[in-house]
Order: structure tokens, then C-alpha cells, then sequence
């Protein structure tokens, strides 16, 4: 008899950490989840200046994320047990003083990863996903609070991965002053131009257009359960892909109401009310920017290509 693996990656995002548990029975099989959960823990306050920094604050609130996660996980009794950090930890210039306390009170060391990293991961755990098996050329993009990856894919092999400075919580503290008002046309303005403008001198093959372009990321969840809610479904029982004008009359709505309306935005979570707008503005514009009319959405992102490497699969 032939007993799973299990393993078990913590995932320290900008905006949220994030907990896999997955499973393979054998190597080169199917990478599947056991349980997931995440913590709302927006750990990247301070992203945008010139010398981020992890705040007292933010350390505790991701050290109590982490042991959380840490406790779950241990009931699977995981072979192994993975900690991977993004661009909050990444750019924060005392980002040794956050992984020294987690090494001292948990026992588990970070990984912090490099933008390459992070991308090359995002694109690994993509390629675990079931009903994308027959697409073998195609780009994915992931965008997180403090940046945003693309890989992309030719003939099942990852060709290029970069990482950008456009999460969506470095972008709104660099551009938007009052984060409880209305989303100013200004404003979003400067937005689309500053993210037209590093796409343009990012060097990322978009070509051809009639390759599809994948997204993954807690953003594009949102944005698909909000959009399932609306036709009192669940996010899984909505077609994946998301097209440009629904994601456009999206962002115009939520750009147009303060952030206490937002907040009774059905499956809109109170923690990402003040940056979906700009992140759907982002995807907006790189959709536009791409040449695409659309884009279709997948839960297998950076935990999956982690835990892909730890079963060896």
C-alpha cells in the first residue's frame, strides 16, 4: 500500500501569509492540496519608501501568522515543512531581524526568495493545475501586495520570469493619499501610467496574443468571488476566465465608493477593500497593455511550485 507524502509551505506574502498542505503519492504524481488557510496579516506597511522597513507591529502580527499556520500544519504530520518569503521581507533592510525571530521562537528558518525565485516558483505550482494540462504555451501573471511576476511558458517550460515593483500594496501607498476616500480619475491615472510605463520597459515577451494570459493571486480570488456572488454562486462554480470589461466596470464601481462602502462589498475581505481597486486597475492595464481581452484565473500559484520541489514531483 502506498501511503502520501505530505508536506506542508508557509507562504509570507505582503499581504497575507498562507498555509499549503499537500500530498503526492509518488514521485511525478499530482501535487494535491490537504488543507489550506491564511492569515490576513499585512506584514508590508512601509513598502513604497525608499528604505522599507518590517515595523514592530508587523513582526509580531507575522509572527503570530506564522505560528498559526505552524500549529495547523503540524496535524498532517508533513515530512517536511517550508517557509518562503516575498517582496515585504524581501526589500525590508532589516528583514534579518524578522527571520532571527522566527528562527528563535518556531525553529523554522525563512526562505526569502529572490524576484527570480518567487517567479519561477509561481510558475511551477501553475503547471500543477488539472485543467491545464493541454495548454502547453501560454503567460501567467500573479500579483501580490509588493509585486507582480510574469512567467511565461513555451511548450510547457518556463522561457522568461521577471519580477516588478507593482503589488498592490506598494502601489497604493505611493499614490493614494487618503486611503478611506473615493479612488480619484487623477489617481488613477498616474496609476495605469506608472504600470503602462514599467511594463513597457520590463522586456517581457507578450507574444503572440494568441497566447493566453493566466492569473493567479489573492487579488484575482477576490475578484472572482465577488463576480460568483454576484450570481449567488460559489467562486468554483463560475467559468475561470475573466474578461476586460467586466474586470474594467469592476474597477470603476469599487474606485467610486469611499472604503466604508467597500467594505459591505459581499466576499470584498475588510483587509484588501483598500487595494483591490488598484489592483484591478493594474490587471486592467496590463491585460490592455498585452493586447488580451481576458484572462483566466487559477487557485495553483507559489505554494504549489514549492511543495512541487518538496515532493519532488
Amino acid at each position: 500500500m502506498v501511503h502520501d507524502k505530505i508536506v506542508a509551505v508557509i507562504d509570507v506574502g505582503s499581504n497575507s501569509i498562507k498555509l499549503l498542505v499537500a500530498a503526492a503519492a509518488l514521485p511525478h504524481s499530482p501535487v494535491q492540496a490537504r488543507f489550506t488557510e491564511t492569515a490576513e496579516t499585512r506584514i508590508s506597511a512601509g513598502i513604497s519608501h525608499a528604505k522599507p522597513e518590517l515595523t514592530d507591529r508587523a513582526m509580531d502580527a507575522g509572527c503570530a501568522g506564522i505560528k498559526k499556520l505552524l500549529r495547523l500544519a503540524e496535524k498532517f504530520n508533513p515530512i517536511a515543512t517550508r517557509i518562503v518569503a516575498t517582496s515585504a521581507v524581501r526589500d525590508a533592510h532589516n528583514s534579518m531581524k524578522f527571520i532571527d525571530r522566527i528562527k528563535k521562537e518556531t525553529g523554522h528558518i525563512i526562505q526569502v526568495l529572490s524576484g527570480a525565485e518567487e517567479a519561477n516558483y509561481i510558475g511551477r505550482g501553475l503547471t500543477c493545475d488539472p485543467q491545464l494540462q493541454d495548454l502547453h504555451n501560454f503567460l501567467q501573471m500573479d500579483l501580490g501586495g509588493g509585486s507582480l511576476e510574469l512567467v511565461r511558458f513555451a511548450d510547457n517550460t518556463i522561457e522568461q520570469a521577471v519580477s516588478l515593483q507593482l503589488g498592490s500594496v506598494r502601489l497604493s501607498e505611493a499614490f493614494i493619499k487618503d486611503r478611506d476616500a473615493q479612488l480619484a480619475s487623477d489617481t488613477q491615472a498616474q496609476i495605469r501610467e506608472h504600470v503602462h510605463r514599467t511594463l513597457s520597459l520590463a522586456a517581457f515577451d507578450f507574444q503572440p496574443t494568441n497566447w493566453p494570459i493566466l492569473i493567479t493571486g489573492g487579488a484575482a480570488n477576490v475578484t472572482r468571488a465577488i463576480l460568483a456572488a454576484r450570481n449567488n454562486q460559489a467562486i468554483d462554480q463560475i467559468a475561470p476566465r475573466l474578461e476586460l470589461p467586466t474586470l474594467s466596470a469592476l474597477s470603476t464601481e469599487l474606485a467610486a465608493l469611499p472604503l466604508c462602502e467597500r467594505l459591505s462589498v459581499p466576499h470584498l475581505p475588510a483587509r484588501r477593500a483598500d487595494i483591490l481597486p488598484v489592483a484591478l486597475l493594474t490587471i486592467e492595464t496590463l491585460l490592455k497593455f498585452a493586447g488580451r481581452d481576458a484572462t483566466t484565473h487559477s487557485f495553483y500559484n507559489l505554494g504549489y511550485g514549492v511543495a512541487r520541489e518538496a515532493l519532488k514531483t
